[in-house]
């Protein structure tokens, strides 16, 4: 499909200790990376802090760059470790929040979903993952971290679930 106007995603990895985030913008047949990174908390400050520098971080990235689609990470279950699911489930939160108050579309996708769209294989390693997403976007350089890659993985398979970017 053919834009005029670009469509840009926010992906983003959630993470208490580490968030990874990436804007990908489509305009014609091409995506490129407006912005990436990640939001560090300090795990010596109590959680509703970590939360709050989370939730004002994704605010300034969303102001920033006005994205379309915020495309969050589903949660991952490990019934193992339940004080870090429900970790996870706040750090969720407090993303969809921030997205919710400032208008913008939510959508969530599987780690799995995301591996099969970019690889054709869902049980997909982290270097594939990563090679993927620069084959696609035509990138030489790695993303630096697995949770930008996987940012950039997320927001990918959002503008192409959306119908706004396919790839060969």
């Amino acid at each position: 499909m053919l834009h005029t106007v670009a469509v840009r995603a926010l992906g983003i990895d959630p993470g208490l200790a580490v968030t990874g985030f990436a804007v990908v913008e489509v305009l014609d047949r091409g995506g490129r990376i407006n912005d990436y990174g990640c939001i560090k908390t300090d795990s010596r400050l109590a959680a509703p802090e970590r939360l709050g520098i989370i939730y004002n971080r994704v605010c300034e990235v969303i102001h920033k760059w006005s994205p379309n689609l915020v495309v969050i990470e589903d949660a991952f279950v490990n019934v193992k470790y339940p004080k870090a699911a429900l970790q996870l489930g706040e750090v969720r939160g407090v993303i969809s929040l921030a997205a919710s108050n400032l208008n913008v579309d939510i959508s969530e996708v599987r780690p799995s979903e995301a591996k099969l769209a970019l690889t054709g294989n869902g049980g997909a390693g982290k270097v594939q993952v990563e090679n993927a997403v620069r084959r696609i976007l035509k990138i030489d350089a790695p993303a630096g971290s697995s949770h930008v890659s996987d940012a950039l993985a997320l927001a990918l398979t959002g503008l192409s679930r959306g119908g706004w970017f396919n790839w060969p």
